[in-house]
């Protein structure tokens, strides 16, 4: 959070009193504080300095020592009476936005940033927190304001990887590809870009790509996740190095004990087939069957046991159980008669 908070107000210059009476500030004290990120003792000598004081010098520094050092209700209180005296000072107004998202009043956040826009129409800072207040990842307006802060700044990371996501997420991968490039190439280490452009690579089948990424972000991570796991399990796929998408597919389901278990072990279980190892593959399936799945895995066993053991017996148990696993069997008429023949067949 204080990494926003700095983020927001890196122009914001500290303007030190002038007074020769007993408010005389200790200018190198307070950068020392500064510097050392001691935001909580910078706030306290302030304090003991400024008393009560109205003076917009002293309450910029008063509001912004209290502010990042996470005091938002004495930050907020300093903001508002500067807020009486500049109503259009951009730093105040991202300031008071900034405190009252914090608190989830995103409606009056959304005014202080809208204010900064009536006076600055090019403050890039507002766009960005605007376009973070739209909770709908598929609205107008949030994609309205990434598109009016990529066009200020076009190397913010967070507003890159927002707006590629978004196009992502609209099937326009072209777009989501090239909107990272620059970003990208000036910081090629940033892990919010590398984790919008994993999938990019992904949809691309750039499989080599995505794999050269996959090993950056897991650099980074002590519990790796398992959406990644998984990507990189693909990548593999996608190449045919099939012993380490295994690898990455056993880690996925360690990793990730979920309502997608199940297709974890059904991809496991394939990956195995295409090594033909079959008693491995036989044994995943199997396995997925403990945890909440479609029915598909007992139609594979039952295949492996027709096809590949020739175990008529183990074949027509799991095209039965399949059989039973059908939810809407109305919708797949054809396909229950299809398999009711395999089994009568099987039968002879």
């Amino acid at each position: 959070m204080k990494q926003l908070f700095l983020l927001i107000f890196t122009g914001i210059i500290f303007q030190f009193a002038q007074a020769q009476t007993s408010e005389k500030l200790d200018q190198e004290k307070l950068l020392q504080y500064y510097e050392a990120q001691q935001y909580h003792e910078a706030v306290q000598y302030l304090q003991s300095v400024y008393k009560d004081s109205t003076d917009v010098k002293k309450l910029k520094q008063l509001a912004y020592a209290s502010l990042m050092s996470g005091r938002l209700s004495e930050a907020e209180k300093h903001y508002l009476n500067l807020y009486k005296q500049l109503p259009e000072d951009a730093g105040v107004l991202l300031a008071l936005g900034t405190i009252s998202a914090n608190y989830g009043l995103n409606a009056k956040a959304k005014a202080y940033f809208l204010a900064v826009l009536n006076t600055d129409s090019t403050n890039f800072k507002a766009y960005k927190q605007l376009a973070k207040l739209e909770n709908d990842l598929s609205s107008t307006e949030k994609m309205t304001y990434l598109l009016k802060a990529n066009h200020l700044d076009t190397l913010d990371a967070e507003v890159c990887a927002d707006l590629s996501m978004a196009y992502f997420r609209n099937n326009q991968f072209n777009k989501a590809d090239e909107i990272l490039k620059n970003a990208l190439s000036a910081d090629s280490a940033n892990l919010l870009l590398l984790n919008a452009k994993m999938p990019i690579s992904l949809t691309f089948k750039a499989y080599s790509e995505a794999i050269a990424i996959g090993k950056k972000i897991l650099a980074t991570q002590k519990v790796p996740s398992e959406q990644l796991l998984l990507q990189m399990a693909q990548s593999y796929r996608g190449l045919r190095d099939y012993k380490n998408a295994a690898v990455y597919l056993k880690q996925a389901i360690k990793e990730g004990i979920s309502t997608k278990t199940a297709s974890y072990y059904g991809l496991l279980g394939d990956t195995y087939e295409n090594m033909n190892q079959n008693k491995e593959a036989l044994e995943v399936y199997k396995r997925g069957l403990l945890f909440e799945n479609n029915g598909s895995l007992y139609y594979n066993i039952a295949l492996i046991y027709e096809n590949k053991l020739n175990d008529k017996k183990n074949a027509i148990s799991y095209y039965s159980q399949y059989l039973n696993s059908i939810k809407e069997p109305e919708k797949q008429k054809r396909h229950i008669a299809y398999i009711k023949n395999k089994i009568e067949e099987l039968k002879r």
